[in-house]
């Protein structure tokens, strides 16, 4: 990832004026960590990321960077989140960028540790096929914990690049179902706007897509060239 500079308006969380800064990103995936704290607490509403445990990308995977007191835990993913086979040209776009906040059950469970699994991958040089290997790999093994019921994450934050074309796409919320399909939920388009199991449909993996626009984005850092 080149190096960028940042403009960014942040929602303060301590004020209703926004402060506007510039801050210059690090080499690679590694950020200013204000910065990224920032755009990870704007995945969810202030009353979620606020008090919720925070990650920031290092050389050696994801680390805590602010306690929290929640059990909601928010992070930036990268490119390395990207879903298997249908997004495997992702995995090479290095302007990836999903904040995400996880709900207490998907923080201990597969959904954020599967994430952090991918991350530390990616760093060391992984590609696709091995990612995706290790991952099953680690689920067979018990390495990572399968959900036994639903759980849930943010991903409110109008900084998100989910793909190339599709740059900025809904604010919408996360569902892990296990074994879900999208018959399940009614048919819905790919691209309706519609609630949609688009990630391991049918699998322990399965994630659920939920728009909801109407609502205003959380406020978050503007990325930049």
């Amino acid at each position: 990832m080149k190096r960028h500079v940042l403009a960014c308006a942040l929602a303060m969380f301590s004020a209703p004026a926004a402060l506007a800064q510039t801050l210059e990103a690090g080499p690679d995936f590694f950020w200013n960590e204000d910065y990224e704290v920032a755009i990870a607490r704007s995945a969810a509403p202030e009353a979620v990321s606020a008090d919720a445990t925070i990650w920031v990308l290092a050389p050696s995977g994801y680390r805590e960077a602010v306690s929290g007191e929640n059990g909601f835990n928010c992070l930036v993913l990268r490119q390395w989140s990207a879903i298997f086979e249908d997004q495997r040209e992702l995995f090479e776009w290095e302007e990836l960028v999903a904040p995400i906040c996880y709900d207490p059950i998907a923080s201990e469970n597969g959904p954020m540790q599967e994430q952090l699994l991918r991350a530390r991958l990616g760093l060391d040089g992984a590609g696709h096929d091995e990612i995706r290997q290790a991952v099953f790999t680690a689920y067979a093994e018990g390495e990572l914990p399968v959900l036994q019921g639903a759980a849930f994450a943010y991903m409110y934050s109008d900084a998100q690049r989910i793909t190339p074309d599709a740059g900025h796409w809904h604010p919408h919320v996360m569902i892990y179902a296990p074994y879900y399909t999208n018959a399940m939920l009614g048919g819905n388009a790919p691209h309706s706007g519609d609630p949609i199991a688009f990630e391991a449909p049918g699998t322990p993996r399965t994630v659920i897509a939920i728009p909801v626009d109407g609502r205003d984005s959380h406020i978050a850092p503007q990325l930049g060239d």
